[in-house]
């Protein structure tokens, strides 16, 4: 019975954060509406602008190690999901996953397979 117990809060955590991306979507529909304004043209490519491919696979590239380390699939997908999400926060608007692997299969496929594999999943759309 113990041997369920590290898996419990990990399942826990990617089944909340399952949930929170399911409310994300909504937020890029409400960004287009503030473009209106010659003043905010400034600001705006700052909140709009998207983390390249190249930075998005440097970060997962950093990543695979404490991946690796981590030593479950459940585990893993639960790190990658709850740091991948955080560091694109940082960087601007949160893409979906299917833009995530379209940006990976192109800049580093090798690095995208390996995290992919790490995580136990076949796209990050399951993120």
């Amino acid at each position: 019975m113990s041997t369920f117990r590290p898996l419990a809060p990990a399942l826990c955590l990617v089944l909340a954060l399952t949930a929170c991306t399911e409310a994300d979507p909504p937020e890029p529909a409400a960004a287009p509406d503030t473009t209106g304004s010659t003043s905010a043209a400034g600001s705006a490519p700052a909140d709009d602008t998207q983390a390249s491919a190249k930075e998005v696979c440097a970060y997962l590239e950093g990543q695979v190690p404490t991946l690796k380390g981590i030593g479950s699939e459940t585990g893993a997908m639960a790190n990658l999901t709850v740091n991948l999400y955080s560091w694109y926060e940082k960087q601007g608007p949160v893409p979906n996953g299917r833009e995530i692997d379209d940006q990976t299969r192109t800049e580093c496929p090798a690095t995208r397979t390996e995290v992919l594999k790490l995580a136990g999943m076949e796209s990050f759309e399951r993120l």
